[in-house]
């Protein structure tokens, strides 16, 4: 913390630095001009050009000075240390308190007339009010240098007029007056300027503490991508290793059952099959986990006949849903379409493996159908139903509702892969459910126009 604020008080002092040298190429232009303006007056009121030197050269040189070190210093601010920054410092609080000193002084040097005692003591009074205006605008940034500067330069005319008595105590009365409410105002700008320069300091501190953040997330993102690949790819290939021998043995049993076996091993033989082909499902959706859990799809669209499309629909499901003692009713059109056959083929496999497997009476049915310009499939259920404050979660990745019943537990990414296909062929899958009466799922694809379907 110690450091932190040590750090900022130098971002304050470097930027109070940058702020008073930032003017100081333009303060010896304004003063060589006002100089030469004033000059005129003095003359004609009586003040002798030695006294205008004596007073003018200094000043010049003092400025012209201060402008050559702003210059040098201004190329390497940035780059100065602490030390330096605290020398730098106090140059310019130096070369401050001497140059309005200087100013100061002229009350002093510029000698009055007999004839008329008061004009040049008060053109010098207006001078030194004017350049403590130019004065309260370049040191705002530093309070100190303010302070040190303009008590030196009006004190020297508030003495002057002081010790003339009369109405001279009036004027040097009113000019420590004035002093006095300048240096309240700097003190004010000064706060305003330190609390600034602290903000953008803090500001900027965080925003780089945000990009270090932000950096760290990306790369952790990235890492726990490369992670997941990795992982989906082992899984991948490891399923795809286990699947040949499943299959070998799948078609082993299927021999098995064929060769008119007892009873009672003809049982055992189909029940086998039935875990054969539960966990078959199982491989294949480790096999496409990564495809379908990044949604990541490369589209293979192909133009197709959907009545030909769902003979591989009929024949899979019509024995699952007749050995659930189930009504199988599949009702699809001869219609021409354009889309991925596989990813349609894979969400109505989904959508149709749930209506099996949550239906325990009743039907399940699928139709495809010409509705206005598109087709409509409807897949439906005489099932559980799914509760409204359900409805929106059975598409997440890995849920399944905890009150089901199913034989089949589940893999939990059914419709999850069933709402990424929807994404991916832009279908618009509405899906309506009540309790205890079943469940509809219902999109659309768009068909192949007439002049596409007579060349296919």
């Amino acid at each position: 913390m110690l450091q932190t604020v040590n750090h900022g008080e130098m971002i304050v002092l470097r930027e109070s630095i940058r702020a008073r040298i930032t003017v100081a190429p333009v303060s010896i232009l304004s003063t060589a001009l006002a100089i030469f303006l004033f000059i005129p007056f003095l003359v004609a009121h009586g003040a002798t050009y030695g006294a205008i030197s004596l007073w003018a050269v200094p000043i010049l040189l003092l400025v012209a000075a201060r402008s050559y070190f702003s210059r040098r210093i201004k190329q390497q601010l940035d780059t100065l240390s602490s030390a330096a920054l605290k020398n730098t410092d106090l140059t310019l609080r130096i070369s401050s308190i001497v140059n309005q000193s200087m100013v100061g002084l002229g009350i002093w040097i510029m000698r009055p007339t007999a004839e008329d005692p008061f004009i040049l003591p008060l053109f010098m009074t207006l001078i030194v009010v004017i350049w403590s205006i130019g004065v309260m605008s370049n040191l705002f940034s530093d309070f100190l240098s303010f302070v040190l500067s303009i008590t030196a330069m009006i004190g020297e005319v508030a003495l002057f007029w002081l010790v003339q008595g009369g109405i001279g105590i009036s004027i040097g009365i009113s000019m420590l007056l004035a002093m006095s409410l300048m240096v309240l105002l700097v003190l004010q700008g000064s706060r305003i300027f330190r609390d600034s320069v602290l903000m953008r300091f803090e500001k900027d501190q965080l925003l780089e503490k945000l990009e270090v953040e932000q950096g760290n997330t990306r790369q952790a993102l990235l890492d726990a991508q490369a992670a997941n690949d990795s992982k989906a790819y082992f899984m991948a290939a490891a399923s795809h290793d286990i699947k040949q021998p499943l299959y070998a043995l799948g078609i082993l049993t299927d021999t098995l059952l064929m060769s008119d076996p007892p009873q009672s091993i003809a049982s055992i033989l189909q029940n086998q099959r039935d875990n054969i082909n539960q966990m078959s499902d199982h491989f294949d959706a480790l096999m496409d986990m990564d495809k379908y859990q990044n949604g990541r799809f490369e589209l293979n669209l192909t133009t197709f006949c959907l009545a030909e499309f769902a003979r591989r629909i009929d024949i899979e499901f019509s024995e699952q849903c007749k050995s659930r003692g189930l009504d199988w009713q599949l009702a699809v059109e001869a219609i021409t379409v354009t889309t991925d056959a596989d990813l349609l083929l894979r969400l109505l496999r989904n959508l149709l493996a749930n209506a099996v497997r949550y239906t325990d009476h009743g039907a399940v049915c699928c139709s495809a159908s010409m509705v206005d310009d598109c087709v409509e499939f409807k897949i439906s259920d005489t099932g559980k139903g799914i509760a409204p404050e359900h409805q929106k979660a059975v598409f997440e990745q890995n849920v399944r509702l905890e009150n089901n019943d199913a034989d089949d537990a589940g893999r939990g990414m059914g419709l999850s892969i069933v709402d990424k296909i929807n994404t991916a062929l832009a279908l618009d899958l509405q899906m309506t459910s009540t309790v205890g009466k079943g469940t509809v799922f219902i999109f659309h694809l768009p068909v192949v126009p007439a002049d596409a379907q007579a060349l296919t």
